[in-house]
């Protein structure tokens, strides 16, 4: 599935050859006398569903159509400059949607794959919570799917860029306790991770062979904590000899997993603080562009 982002004027529409082989997802007519690219593009916004049957069971399991249909809604919403309009139509989306009990099962499932999926380009987790709002607010209070939206909802909605980021303890190798909060620091890129990990591993080493990274340590711009938040204390010990001397280092002896204060469900997971805690950036990649800025003073 390719996503792509429509505008009122370049939604991507079949040619006459394709129509004729492929059913596509039914989209609205705007009327001529909109003229203006900003009101078709809100009009388009506000009756995007418009021509969709929520019912029609075929049709919501036809990926041309319904998956690909999502993915332009989403993308559509998160790049729409008015939130006040954007809110409303994500909400008149979900009062339509969750009528029917496989419409909201298939549409919680695409929302999932695509806004919460580490490996989606389009995860926008506060988005996501706005979609879960609106499955919370119309879903009947039988639904099965409720804890698991609202246990989403509630983990999607912390850490977010802006946010505070959640305080923890820490304990390092000497048995020390510190907090996140008591850990002074300019900037801090908080690495979670697990030694048993191939990823984990890759990542660190770009870390270690980082130029950019070292000096920005050296230097006091960065400090690095490395937080181990896996059950195994003896392989966590195994590997502390394989960090950089200059790196914080501590296990959370699996409290955060427990209390679910990150989202860690892929390792390693980065974050950066600025001095007060605050998230500047969330679970970002090592070597992304964002990231390099803040790296260098």
């Amino acid at each position: 599935m390719v996503a792509s982002v429509p505008s009122a004027e370049g939604v991507q529409v079949a040619s006459p050859a394709q129509t004729e082989q492929e059913e596509m997802f039914p989209f609205p007519e705007i009327p001529e006398v909109l003229t203006d690219p900003d009101e078709r593009r809100s009009y388009l916004l506000a009756h995007y569903w418009d021509c969709y049957d929520f019912t029609d069971t075929v049709l919501l399991h036809h990926a041309d159509v319904t998956e690909q249909g999502l993915v332009n809604y989403v993308a559509l919403v998160a790049s729409h400059a008015d939130r006040g309009e954007a809110d409303r139509a994500v909400d008149g989306f979900c009062r339509k949607m969750a009528v029917g009990k496989e419409s909201r099962e298939v549409f919680a499932s695409l929302l999932e794959k695509y806004l919460y999926d580490p490996m989606s380009p389009l995860r926008n987790d506060l988005l996501y919570v706005r979609f879960l709002d609106g499955l919370l607010a119309y879903a009947p209070q039988g639904d099965i799917l409720r804890d698991r939206w609202r246990f989403y909802k509630d983990l999607a909605g912390k850490n977010n860029p802006g946010q505070a980021a959640e305080n923890f303890t820490y304990y390092r190798p000497d048995g020390t306790a510190q907090t996140l909060y008591g850990t002074r620091a300019g900037l801090l890129l908080v690495l979670f991770y697990d030694p048993e990990c191939e990823n984990c591993h890759a990542t660190m080493q770009a870390m270690k062979d980082s130029e950019t990274l070292s000096g920005a340590v050296r230097n006091g711009h960065v400090t690095v904590l490395a937080v181990y938040t896996e059950g195994n204390p003896t392989a966590w010990r195994e590997e502390l000899s394989g960090l950089p001397s200059d790196w914080l280092v501590g296990t959370d002896r699996e409290f955060i997993k427990k209390q679910s204060l990150y989202d860690l469900k892929a390792m390693p997971t980065l974050y950066l603080l600025d001095a007060d805690k605050r998230v500047l950036l969330k679970d970002v990649a090592f070597g992304d562009k964002s990231l390099e800025a803040y790296l260098k003073p």
